[in-house]
């Protein structure tokens, strides 16, 4: 119930519901914990900020604001939420209204008796299990016929399924275009931090370019390291999860063989970093990092190699002779370092994370993960239009 994403996907749902004879049904669960969720205090708020930043694209509601439901709060809406989650039942208007009261504060001073709170943990428990099994450790997540759907994001995929199955009307969550259809006056630059091993970064990174040029903003482009290299967890079922899905959203993006994956991680994403500053002289960052995540996840070249590096290199516009040299060189990754600092410092420790920022340097939008690209292009369009 603390999960903001959740409180979206039901009122999606209740639209849904109407749209098809397909029936759902409930399970409550205690959501990303353990070591797939390596920045818990960062998690709830950044979860929290996006809901709000997603809903009015969505035309869904989320109350903006820094408000986080406290322990009590939270044990008492799940109290709630385990009373009317019985057997698979899915009461969505009591569970929307009953997410908004969590939501406003509204159960801060509620009281629960201490055996409905066991029975509540006993049915968190049994519904997280049972997600487990099935192979999945999130909250706000439908599941058919061993495909998962991440919120409302990922409905236009179980829309897609349903339509073709002939049980669903017309598609209600399209994938919006990431595409604005204004163009922004000068000076409005859109930070994207990367990483040359995120399958994200990869399957998005030529509609963010697409994007920035569309829109007239300046790309300032700040790689960060792998998470996995600065000791950041990431567990099998996260990882499975993870790719299963890019390689779905990289056939909706078009990205041409997504999955022929050579891995770069530790030496390979070392040597293509240390090349990184000579694209920078060069004014070459854009072709250099598409060149690498290109060929490490849809072309399965090996820049461990000295030839995979090379071809890389060489068709991003780096003359080898030179990029080589820069292979023994220190001190490539202070500008990395800093670059993870700064995403840190207004709250995402995730790629690819964006932010766009106004001439006056007023930061007027920022968000973790490439789902958020056509909320991006809306709000260009709204500057332009007001």
């Amino acid at each position: 119930m603390d999960d903001p994403y959740s409180h979206l996907l039901l009122q999606a749902l209740k639209l849904v519901q109407a749209n098809t004879s397909a029936r759902f049904t409930a399970h409550l669960t205690r959501g990303v914990s353990g070591n797939n969720n390596p920045e818990p205090e960062l998690l709830i708020a950044l979860s929290r900020t996006d809901a709000a930043f997603i809903a009015p694209g969505y035309r869904l509601q989320f109350e903006a604001g820094d408000y986080v439901p406290s322990d009590t709060a939270i044990k008492a809406a799940s109290v709630r939420a385990s009373a009317l989650v019985k057997d698979g039942a899915l009461p969505i208007d009591e569970l929307i209204d009953l997410g908004n009261a969590l939501w406003s504060g509204a159960l801060e001073t509620a009281d629960y008796k201490a055996d409905a709170l066991s029975a509540a943990e006993a049915a968190i428990n049994e519904g997280s299990k049972y997600q487990q099994e099935l192979g999945h450790y999130a909250g706000a997540m439908l599941h058919y016929e061993g495909e998962w759907y991440w919120g409302v994001d990922r409905l236009y995929h179980l829309e897609q399924r349903l339509q073709a199955l002939g049980v669903y009307g017309d598609i209600l969550f399209p994938r919006a275009s990431t595409l604005p259809e204004q163009t922004l006056s000068h000076g409005y630059r859109l930070e994207c931090y990367p990483s040359l091993r995120s399958p994200y970064s990869a399957i998005c990174f030529d509609a963010v370019c697409a994007l920035a040029d569309r829109a007239g903003v300046e790309l300032v482009l700040k790689p960060v390291l792998p998470m996995v290299m600065r000791g950041v967890t990431l567990t099998r079922t996260k990882g499975a999860y993870i790719m299963s899905d890019c390689a779905r959203e990289a056939k909706t993006l078009s990205k041409v063989g997504f999955g022929n994956f050579y891995d770069p991680i530790g030496e390979g994403v070392i040597r293509g970093f240390s090349i990184y500053p000579l694209a920078i002289q060069q004014g070459l960052q854009r072709e250099y990092l598409k060149s690498f995540m290109d060929g490490a996840f849809c072309e399965g070249i090996n820049s461990l190699s000295n030839r995979g590096l090379k071809k890389i290199c060489e068709r991003a516009g780096l003359q080898w002779k030179e990029a080589r040299t820069y292979l023994d060189k220190p001190g490539w990754g202070d500008a990395l370092e800093q670059n993870r600092q700064d995403m840190y410092s207004w709250g995402s420790w995730g790629v690819p994370s964006f932010r766009l920022i106004s001439p006056e340097g007023q930061v007027i939008a920022q968000a973790w993960g490439q789902d958020r690209l056509w909320r991006f292009a809306q709000i260009i369009d709204q500057i332009e239009n007001t």
